[in-house]
């Protein structure tokens, strides 16, 4: 199997072309495949309910109502003039708000900010890749990893921050492992990791992990150059503490901490509200543990079957290498979930951002399988049990020409693009479930109430922002306050009175969600019901609109 030769400089200072054909040809696949999800969704919506456009999940609708809140002169708020933390994404927020300051229209506008991204995390995988590798092919078939996996394009078209976060980690990975060899550490990198937490507060977890890795490196420097004894273990501890990137943590600290006060200061927690209302912490491997770490397991195989036992491998193997960050990476952000409880629905979208990352490992941990086999020493160990024939038919394709490269790229890249029709058809669906459902609502709740009636909703984005009412969310994200009743053995009356007290005039929920309060027609009226045809991303199949007479 040959391999491509590092990026090369020519005389005269410019990259050969040559070069540039691999992260271009990623770009070009990558804006084919957006458009080819966009345009089927388009036919597919149109013919439907007559609206051409839309987002797959209400979650994008709540970022366009800070994003014009914001750009309003709202500050960050979900109801004009009431400042809360419920964006878990305020760069992401902040991003749109200007998009919709220099005249774009949502949720299009959204949209094309999201695939943007995309494209931008491509790059992004492609320049890890070759880092990480040394290798243009291999670079640009991680790449293609990840520009040909549904969830990515899904995601590409969400108008969500998955993208500009997976970029920016991306980005901020390759910054600390070349700072890691270098033995010191840059603000460029620390800015890049402030950037990530500001897109989404896993951000936190992965500069944590980029400190502790840097540390153990600094560690082991300092272990093998001097030979402590036991006596001076504590001036040794405290020699390397000295070593810490101060400055570049202060950079972090000061990217971060204007949003973190924010919270503190309007909620009393210094994380967003999603994380108090819906996350429940425990650290014993109950059955909701076990059952976050199955659905990871799950998505990791569909994702890219073939490239599994490499990507194992890879993550085990680079604990012992310099790039170690990406092992940490792709095995702490599952287990965090899983230690939160956090539903990894939607497709997985949480842990969609470490697509990139299990594509350049996964790459990477192939190429150290073919240098292993390569090696006759290595492969003299297993001949015992693989048996003579076996190790040297394999040693045989190891070492094989071009041909067979592209053989294996083509089997790769198919074990990713498997998918595509199927998230296409989904990704269709979900959008049209979200115009029929929320989008329609919105805007009957626009045309059969008035501007002053508070409106209470399980699913605060869609409605809220083509209506415009005052919004109370009953899922706690942008009125914490209501996470105590939601939680209480008693929620049924502790809402109403909640409610009541709000002087909240229509309540809009899916009935699965609160049986209690849709049994309760003595303050509740139904006056609209919508029921899916096919439920693909929703809460519910039916959102009911209820008027509410709380004098009753």
């Amino acid at each position: 199997m040959r391999t491509s030769q590092r990026i090369s400089e020519p005389t005269n200072g410019k990259p050969r072309i040559c070069n540039l054909l691999p992260p271009i040809s990623l770009l070009l696949v990558g804006s084919l495949v957006l458009g080819a999800f966009a345009l089927n969704a388009h036919h597919f919506t149109e013919g439907r309910s007559g609206v051409p456009w839309g987002v797959p999940l209400d979650d994008a609708w709540i970022h366009f109502q800070f994003a014009r809140n914001l750009a309003r002169g709202d500050g960050l708020s979900f109801n004009p003039g009431q400042p809360t933390s419920g964006s878990t994404a305020p760069l992401w927020t902040l991003l749109l708000a200007g998009v919709y300051l220099a005249g774009g229209d949502f949720p299009i506008a959204g949209q094309a900010l999201s695939a943007a991204c995309y494209l931008a995390m491509l790059a992004a995988t492609y320049a890890l890749g070759k880092q990480l590798t040394g290798r243009r092919w291999a670079a640009w078939l991680a790449g293609m990893v990840v520009a040909l996996n549904g969830r990515m394009v899904w995601a590409g078209l969400s108008a969500l921050e998955i993208c500009l976060f997976a970029a920016l980690s991306l980005l901020a990975i390759g910054a600390h492992l070349h700072d890691r060899v270098a033995h010191r550490y840059r603000l460029r990198t620390a800015a890049l990791f402030g950037l990530a937490a500001l897109s989404r507060p896993e951000g936190y977890l992965l500069f944590a992990l980029a400190m502790a890795d840097y540390m153990w490196s600094i560690q082991r420097i300092t272990a093998s150059n001097q030979r402590l004894p036991e006596s001076r273990f504590t001036h040794h501890v405290l020699r390397i503490l000295r070593q810490l990137p101060l400055l570049p943590i202060a950079l972090f600290a000061l990217i971060i901490l204007p949003y973190l006060l924010f919270s503190y200061h309007t909620s009393g927690h210094l994380l967003p509200n999603t994380c108090h209302a819906k996350a429940a912490v425990g650290f014993l491997p109950d059955r909701a543990f076990r059952d976050s770490l199955s659905v990871s397991a799950t998505y990791l195989i569909l994702d890219n079957p073939l490239l599994l036992p490499f990507l194992l491998f890879g993550i085990i193997l680079l604990l012992y290498k310099p790039a170690s960050l990406l092992s940490l990476w792709c095995a702490a952000l599952p287990l965090a979930y899983a230690f939160i409880r956090a539903s990894l629905y939607q497709h997985g979208r949480y842990l969609m951002p470490l697509v990139p990352c299990n594509a350049v490992v996964a790459v990477w941990g192939m190429l150290e399988v073919r240098k292993f086999l390569l090696n006759r020493k290595g492969a003299k160990k297993y001949r015992k049990s693989l048996g003579a024939l076996c190790v040297f038919a394999v040693r045989k394709l190891a070492s094989a020409g071009r041909w067979t490269v592209v053989v294996i790229a083509v089997l790769v890249v198919a074990g990713t693009a498997w998918r595509l029709p199927e998230m296409a058809t989904l990704y269709a669906w979900n959008v049209d479930n979200i115009n029929q459902m929320h989008v329609a609502l919105g805007h009957w709740i626009a045309e059969n109430t008035s501007p002053g009636d508070g409106v209470a909703l399980n699913d605060i984005g869609a409605i809220t922002y083509i209506a415009e009412r005052k919004a109370v969310d009953l899922a706690g994200l942008v009125t914490p306050e209501i996470t105590p009743a939601m939680r209480s053995p008693a929620q049924t009356q502790q809402l109403i009175d909640y409610l009541a007290g709000q002087d909240v005039a229509y309540v809009v929920i899916f009935p699965n969600w609160f049986p209690g309060l849709a049994e309760r027609s003595d303050v509740l009226t139904e006056v609209r019901r919508v029921t899916l045809e096919r439920n693909t991303i929703a809460g519910g199949e039916t959102m009911v609109v209820y008027r509410a007479n709380w004098q009753r």
